[in-house]
Formats: C-alpha cells, sequence, structure tokens
C-alpha cells in the first residue's frame, strides 16, 4: 500500500476503454468509506461520463482539454444541501426556538467542514483507482469559474463543486515520472513547530533553484521565488480563484450571519 502510494503520478492521458463497472463500484465504495465528521458524509460525487458534458466541465475548468479525454469524470460536491434539508423537514428551526437554541443556516464552518470531508472522499477514491491501475489527476480549477459550473451541474445552494477528478487506465507504456518533494527534514517537525532559517530554507529550495536555473527566465524575474509567484501564487489564474472563493464564502456567511443578529435582536 505505501509502495501504491509513493508510485501515483498525476494522469493526464488515458487509455481510450471504458473504465469497469466493478472498478468504479470499487473505487466509490472506497470514497464512501471514507473517515467523515460525526458520520454526516458532507458531499456528494458527480459520476459524469456524457462527452458533451465532460467538454463543458473541461472548459469551465481554465480550458484543461485533458479532462474531456478522459473515460469517466468524478465531480466531488461539499454538501450541506442534504443535512439542512433534513433539519428542516423534522422541524428542527422550531425545535431550537423553543429550547432557546441558536439555529443557523450552514456558515463558514459548516463550509470547512463540508470541504474536509469531501478532500478526505476524493483522496480515498484516488487511491482506490491506483491500485486498479486507474489513474488521475486533481483539478481544482472548478472554482474559478464556480458560479457557471454550479449552474451547468444544476447544483442547490449550499453545494459546492470542489474537485474534479478524470480518471481511467493507464495507457501502454505509460513512463511515470515523479516530481521531487521537499526533504522530511523541512515538513515533518517533532515536538513543537521549527522556524527554518535562511541557510534551512536555501538548502530547502535549493534543488528548484537548480532547476529553475536550467530554464529561460520570464517576466523579468531574478530568482525561482519571483519566477513561481508570478506563475502561480500571484497569477490571473489564482486571482480568479481567490474571487470565487469570496464569492462562496459570502453566500455562506451572510445568512448565517443574518440569522445570528435576528435571535440577537430578538433575545
Amino acid at each position: 500500500m505505501i509502495d501504491l502510494w509513493k508510485e501515483r503520478v498525476s494522469l493526464r492521458r488515458y487509455a481510450p476503454e471504458t473504465i469497469r463497472e466493478e472498478d468504479m463500484e470499487a473505487i466509490l465504495s472506497a470514497a464512501l468509506s471514507s473517515p467523515t465528521a460525526g458520520n454526516q458524509m458532507l458531499y456528494s460525487v458527480l459520476k459524469i461520463e456524457d462527452q458533451k458534458a465532460k467538454e463543458r466541465i473541461a472548459e469551465l475548468c481554465n480550458q484543461q482539454k485533458f479532462i474531456a479525454a478522459a473515460p469517466t469524470v468524478l465531480v466531488f460536491l461539499a454538501d450541506q444541501y442534504k443535512w439542512y434539508n433534513y433539519y428542516e423537514m423534522n422541524g428542527v428551526p422550531e425545535y431550537a426556538r423553543e429550547e432557546g437554541i441558536a439555529y443557523h443556516p450552514p456558515g463558514p464552518a459548516d463550509l470547512l467542514l463540508a470541504f474536509e470531508d469531501t478532500m478526505i472522499a476524493a483522496h480515498s477514491a484516488v487511491i482506490a483507482a491506483e491500485s486498479l491501475g486507474i489513474g488521475s489527476c486533481y483539478v481544482g480549477s472548478s472554482l474559478v469559474n464556480e458560479k457557471e459550473l454550479a449552474e451547468f451541474l444544476n447544483l442547490p445552494e449550499y453545494v459546492v463543486p470542489l474537485m474534479v477528478v478524470p480518471m481511467g487506465y493507464y495507457p501502454n507504456n505509460f513512463k511515470r515520472v515523479h516530481s521531487q518533494r521537499f526533504e522530511k527534514r523541512f515538513v515533518v517537525f517533532n515536538e513543537t513547530y521549527h522556524r527554518l532559517n535562511i541557510e534551512e530554507l536555501k538548502e530547502m529550495f535549493r534543488s528548484r533553484e537548480e532547476q529553475y536555473s536550467c530554464h529561460a527566465q520570464t517576466h523579468n524575474n531574478k530568482n525561482f521565488a519571483q519566477y513561481y509567484y508570478i506563475k502561480k501564487t500571484g497569477s490571473s489564474f489564482m486571482n480568479r480563484m481567490a474571487q470565487s472563493l469570496e464569492r462562496i464564502y459570502y453566500r455562506w456567511n451572510s445568512k448565517h450571519a443574518l440569522s445570528k443578529k435576528t435571535k440577537n435582536t430578538a433575545q
């Protein structure tokens, strides 16, 4: 199992055959068996195989065409809609008022909990797929055009398309290329956090700086840090992602805050 974990790579090129039904059932079973907060399973999974739907999802996920080439695309949804419908169906708001307990729609803490549940389930599915010779690739850019994607997938309120995971069998003669990770000493600390000093940070990033020096410099950057910031952290893509997350947060927080304000006013 540990070897399997280490061997996995992000797969963006797939064998053409359809994923066998029994394999997909095993993958979904693994996802549904994942650890979850309070046994709530705050997620839903869309299994998408329609070609036009995959193409539209690829378009909305920052034009990543390899998504449409996968035999199956799983969309993992952070989902508080079902639980809150269940609460209202069973008179929880009225019960809370009678008991003097605050009742509120899903708020930021609920959003975070659903995100955590969803990511754990997604990774369980990814590792189960790997054990069956089925590769995958995490696509977080589902949040860049979150509103449009939610409309396309007919998602109700309090459901967020957190992660798109295209899947397919590894193609013949596929050569795995593993990205070099940071050394354990820079990531795992004993008992308390260790603040890396300048020399340690230099050592941590040495291999990446060496790789950077082998490539043509762009945008007038002078080192790997500047190069990576403009490529990723400070890119227009990340700015669009931030804007989408702000809108999601606002939607989940506004009704939650209004509910708390109404409750306080009533008291």
